[in-house]
Order: structure tokens, then sequence, then C-alpha cells
């Protein structure tokens, strides 16, 4: 049986999460990648500067399409995810991945420039209360982020893995002089990570 350890009507803005990662590795991982994988976020009125991502997992209708496609077509897919080939190489973030008990959906790497920001935002119905979550593990550039959500500055680190709720207004800015890297993980929502996130010892 599980057990709940928030009362129900608490809405958690994000929550820093009990699972090993070995940040070395996966910033090994990352710096394996051919540059020209990665692919520019194409809702530029969402950013200033320089923003870009990796698809790692794509729905199963473009795993054979175009990077943009696998990227960015998130709100119109089925839900059926699976891994690109991509990930054959890169065992660090394969075995990150092996710890999620619940379904993973949308799996990327996101690169955001140096001096550049990500406007406030929301991602609707993005959250735990919706059956939905995204998780941040930052792999390099944490040090000079400002991760605000709903008002309040995420203190991530690298080699952490942390719960953010994407529903409520969230922004992003890159005070540091190089890029910032996350893996971000969206999965649906079942009783194990429903558990992770509500038994933190850091959340807000």
């Amino acid at each position: 049986m599980t057990i709940s350890c928030a009362e129900p009507t608490v809405v958690i803005t994000s929550a820093k999460l009990d699972l090993p990662c070995r940040d070395s590795a996966l910033l090994d991982d990352v710096i394996s990648v051919n540059n020209s994988h990665w692919c520019r976020h194409v809702n530029t009125a969402c950013f200033a500067g320089k923003w870009d991502v990796l698809a790692l997992y794509a729905d199963q209708v473009h795993l054979d399409a175009h990077p943009i496609l696998q990227c960015f077509s998130i709100e119109e897919c089925d839900g059926q995810f699976s891994p690109l080939p991509i990930m054959d190489n890169l065992p660090a973030i394969q075995e990150f991945l092996s710890q999620f008990k619940c379904p993973l959906k949308s799996v990327r790497l996101m690169r955001l420039g140096a001096g550049s920001q990500i406007y406030p935002h929301k991602d609707h119905h993005l959250s735990l209360e919706y059956g939905e979550a995204r998780i941040h593990i930052p792999i390099t550039g944490s040090e000079e982020i400002e991760f605000v959500v709903g008002g309040q500055k995420v203190p991530m680190r690298n080699g952490e893995a942390w719960y953010v709720n994407a529903d409520l207004e969230h922004s992003v800015l890159n005070r540091g002089f190089k890029a910032r890297i996350n893996l971000v993980i969206d999965c649906t929502v079942n009783d194990w990570l429903k558990n992770i996130i509500e038994c933190s010892e850091q959340k807000f």
C-alpha cells in the first residue's frame, strides 16, 4: 500500500526527488553528442538568446520523422513514446532512466545559452494534479541559473532530480557565462511517482 505524504489540497510547486544520479557520467554522455543533433526551440516568442533541444524519446508516430517533430510535437502525440537510436550511445542517461517505475513520455536534453532567458509561461495541465509530471536534472551550468516556479526560486543543482509544477507560471534566466543543460523528462503519474514527490524532504 502506498502512503501519501502530503495533504491532497496542497499544490507542490517543486520537489527534490530521491533519485541517485552520477552527474559526471551524464556530462560525459552530453559531451559525446554531436552538436548538429540539437534543434533550436521553435517557440521563438517564448525566449531571448539561445535555447535548443535534443530529443531522446519520441512519440512512436514520429520515430522516423524530422528531429523538429520529435522535439516539439509533444502536445499532439498519442502517448506512446519510445527511445530514439541516439539513446544507444548514452549509457549514463539510460542507467538514470532505468530507476523510473512509471511510464516515460517525452525525454530530451534542453540547453539554455549563456545570458539567455525563458520568459514566464505555463504548460497547460502539466503537473502532478493532472496526471503528468515534469522532472528536471541539471547536468551543467546550474550555478548561475534562476529558475522560478509560481514565484518561488527552485534551488536545483547539477546532479539533482527535481519535480517542477509546469502548470504554474515559470521562467528561467541564465546569468552565467556557459550553457545550462538539463535532462528533462515528462512522466505519467502513478503511485510510485506521486509518492516520491509527496515524500520529498525538500519541497515547496
